[in-house]
């Protein structure tokens, strides 16, 4: 094989890309000379013609334009790999695995937050209504909605949601809403089905008042979404609703708050908090969710 010095090899491929002698020899930072004389003397050695001489500049040969492509494609990789090698620390992906209402409405907002405690750290977060497979699926973490019993999993309790009811303030200049034998006159609205009304409305006591009618919206967020439509009254918590609460989009209509039948949870492999980042970011997770009025309550 022929040995070339890069020098010839990089005149041509900036003058192949620039098809002008001047041109090259400023972006080189050397004359128009020195770029000429590489690329005659890449010519020589090659014992082909490389560029055919027109008046207002060049023009690639057959056997130039196959040199181009190889040149062109050396160069752009030897480039990659002076960025990966030069960067100051490699990055990381970390995975979490969630479903859309949470990912949406709580964890997206903080993406930031997790960008300055691991700013090495890329963040991908993958929505799903399905429980996370950690032996075939490429997930770090998982946050679940459920009572608690992963076994063989690391869990760590975020929130205990406290159920309310919420509509548009809009919804309330139409008719009155001051009891429960008010709900009657509404549309109620549902995630993927009617539980969460069947036990807000016996633990609050609401005599007379069926669940099992109005609107099943598939899940938390498009039902959330439905009711700041103004399209009915709906069922959520804290951490689901908060920004919308505060700023007025969504209004609590009775004061009961009602204890959710299930939690939610941060759970991992035990294995991976041996990992910095996945414990860091477990831990990380848990501090976010103390901000959070239904916040999970310490063991005692």
């Amino acid at each position: 094989m022929k040995r070339i010095p890069v020098g010839p090899l990089r005149a041509f491929d900036v003058a192949a890309r620039t098809l002008n002698l001047s041109s090259a020899a400023v972006e080189m930072n050397v004359t128009h000379a020195a770029v000429s004389r590489q690329v005659k003397q890449l010519e020589q050695r090659l014992g082909v013609k490389l560029f055919e001489r027109l008046p207002r500049g060049l023009k690639l040969t057959v056997h130039g334009a196959l040199l181009a492509e190889g040149t062109r494609q050396a160069f752009d990789r030897l480039a990659r790999a002076i960025e990966d090698v030069s960067a100051p620390t490699v990055r990381r992906k970390l995975t979490i695995s969630t479903f859309a209402s949470l990912s949406a409405r709580w964890l997206m907002p903080r993406v930031q937050s997790f960008a300055h405690r691991f700013p090495d750290a890329d963040l991908q977060v993958v929505t799903s209504a399905r429980l996370a497979d950690f032996a075939r699926e490429d997930v770090d973490i998982a946050i679940r909605f459920g009572k608690g019993n992963y076994p063989g999993l690391h869990v760590v309790p975020m929130f205990q949601p406290r159920d309310i009811v919420v509509c548009a303030p809009s919804l309330l200049q139409e008719r009155k809403l001051a009891t429960f034998a008010d709900l009657t006159h509404f549309q109620l609205l549902h995630d993927d089905n009617y539980e969460s009304w069947e036990h807000w409305l016996a633990a609050a006591g609401a005599k007379g008042v069926s669940a099992r009618r109005g609107v099943i919206c598939g899940d938390r967020n498009s039902m959330l979404e439905a009711a700041l439509a103004g399209q009915g009254i709906a069922i959520t918590s804290s951490v689901f609703a908060a920004a919308e609460l505060e700023r007025g989009r969504l209004v609590q209509v009775f004061s009961n708050a009602v204890r959710s039948e299930y939690s939610i949870y941060a759970v991992c492999l035990p294995r991976r908090l041996n990992d910095p980042l996945i414990a860091g970011t477990i831990e990380w997770l848990a501090h976010e969710a103390t901000a959070s009025p239904d916040a999970h309550m310490p063991a005692p």
